[in-house]
């Protein structure tokens, strides 16, 4: 038996895959593992969330719209056949019987992956949210003594896999599916927002049998699993859509289209959202959100950031639950952390790790410049800069990320290192920053340092990046969420 936090983290890394291909996916162990648990995954309500962009942060944003929205029951959704939603009418939801209550919700929320602390990957939240700031939010986090003991349960099932059926042996990642999955049953939880690990349709979480699945967007990672086209790697993530389950997405184009016909085949209501604009999306839809003001999505963050919100919404909204403008807000008004996250005046952490991802983060940059500039004289404008602090997980188009982040923000240097941290897939997974570094010199010629330690280049941006230059330089710290997660201790230590 594990005695402390430790050694369940080093008893759980002796599973993690040490080679990570799409042979290595499906749902035989995954489902052998939660049989032997006594199927805690059919004992609470879950939403289940895919997308290339947006997943972790659309999820964690109807977790908390959930939470502020009070107690309520669902029973028995009736099918619906599939239509587009622009031109359905709010009464196709009245078939939801809901029995809502002032009791504050009970929320589960699974994420991967963690940045500093496992329990990340498995929280609950309940009631009103303490007035802890974002960047701390260990009310959520099961107690050490708890997260132990729930391990000290799954381990000789797991051990007795090993042993009797190692074929079966779950993976790193499964084991904590499993483990999230027996605690929010065990604590039963009124919802479960479960976001997806890789894909969809293979991946472990998509034994649940949700109320609502979400698919925020489709778009080109982890190709070398998931597929080299968007079609491909949309069939994956469309596997998520269970019978007559509704399913919102914000996807486009050919993914759409893939998602379309998916859906139809599975009589799932499909709710397409338009992410691209804030006033034409509002304006779209008819679960009277349009009568919600605008300011709620960009009173509490940048407006190219509203989609994952947007999706929230409307996913929370497909159940008939009920929600203010005020517990909008409140909800809205939480951190996510490690994602466009200032840590501190003039750095901040954001943990994209795709073209995608990258390119929403250099809108939000350029929004907050300006937001920044206006308050500052015609003279720092000129002189406003970025600092870039990268690593990169191997297998990852990292080059197409550095240039996207180059030719569109007025980075003025660049420090490439590594991250140490170990991964759903394996240690020593970081590109190598000399690499890193090599590319930026020989394309752009800008002033490149490589640092081995991640928390010795965030050391030495700040040591440049005095009160007089916060005013016109940003430290982003990019390219990855293990980088970010590895960082942020930094600033902020876990109990452990």
């Amino acid at each position: 038996m594990s005695a402390d936090y430790l050694e369940v983290r080093q008893w759980l890394e002796l599973f993690i895959p040490h080679t990570w291909t799409r042979k290595e996916l499906g749902l035989g162990r995954i489902k052998q593992l939660l049989k032997l648990l006594g199927n805690p995954q059919n004992k609470f309500k879950s939403i289940h969330v895919a997308g290339t962009s947006g997943k972790g942060s659309t999820a964690f944003s109807i977790a908390k719209l959930l939470q502020e929205s009070g107690k309520s029951e669902i029973r028995n959704p009736k099918s619906e056949t599939n239509s587009n939603f622009q031109n359905s009418n709010h009464k196709t939801f009245s078939n939801f019987d809901i029995r809502a209550s002032n009791f504050p919700m009970k929320v589960g929320l699974h994420i991967s992956p963690h940045l500093v602390d496992i329990r990340e990957r498995m929280q609950i939240f309940q009631g009103q949210r303490s007035k802890v700031k974002g960047q701390r939010y260990d009310e959520n986090l099961l107690p050490l003594n708890h997260f132990v003991g729930l391990f000290n349960q799954i381990k000789p099932i797991v051990e007795n896999i090993k042993a009797t059926r190692p074929d079966l042996t779950p993976s790193y990642f499964e084991i904590l599916v499993a483990a999230s999955f027996l605690y929010f049953a065990q604590e039963k939880v009124d919802w479960a927002v479960v976001e997806v690990g890789l894909g969809g349709r293979l991946d472990a979480t998509n034994v649940l049998n949700p109320a609502l699945t979400v698919v925020t967007n489709v778009g080109l990672d982890h190709t070398d699993i998931l597929g080299r086209t968007e079609e491909k790697i949309a069939f994956e993530k469309a596997g998520i859509i269970k019978l007559n389950v509704p399913i919102v997405t914000g996807a486009s184009g050919k993914a759409l289209e893939v998602l379309e016909k998916v859906a139809k085949e599975k009589n799932a209501l499909l709710i397409k959202v338009g992410t691209q604009s804030s006033e034409n999306a509002l304006k779209s839809e008819v679960f009277n959100i349009n009568n919600l003001p605008i300011d709620i999505f960009r009173s509490t963050s940048y407006s190219f950031a509203f989609s994952n919100k947007l999706l929230a919404l409307v996913a929370v909204k497909t159940l008939g639950i009920p929600l203010g403008k005020g517990q909008i807000a409140k909800a809205f008004g939480s951190t996510f952390p490690g994602r466009f996250e200032e840590i501190e005046k003039g750095v901040i952490l954001d943990g994209a790790h795709n073209a995608d991802k990258v390119r929403f983060l250099i809108r939000l940059i350029k929004e907050k410049t300006t937001d920044y500039r206006l308050q500052t004289t015609s003279v720092d404008r000129r002189q406003w800069t970025v600092v870039l602090i990268i690593a990169f997980k191997k297998g990852k188009d990292w080059k197409k990320m550095i240039d996207l982040l180059i030719k569109n923000l007025p980075v003025s240097k660049v420090i490439a290192t590594r991250f140490h941290a170990v991964t759903d897939m394996g240690k020593h997974q970081a590109v190598d920053p000399k690499e890193i570094a090599k590319h930026v010199r020989s394309v752009y010629r800008l002033p490149t340092t490589v640092y081995s330690n991640s928390q010795e280049a965030v050391f030495e941006a700040l040591k440049r990046n005095n009160e007089a230059t916060k005013q016109r330089n940003i430290v982003l710290i990019t390219g990855s969420l293990y980088l970010v997660g590895e960082v942020r201790t930094v600033w902020y230590l876990p109990e452990f």
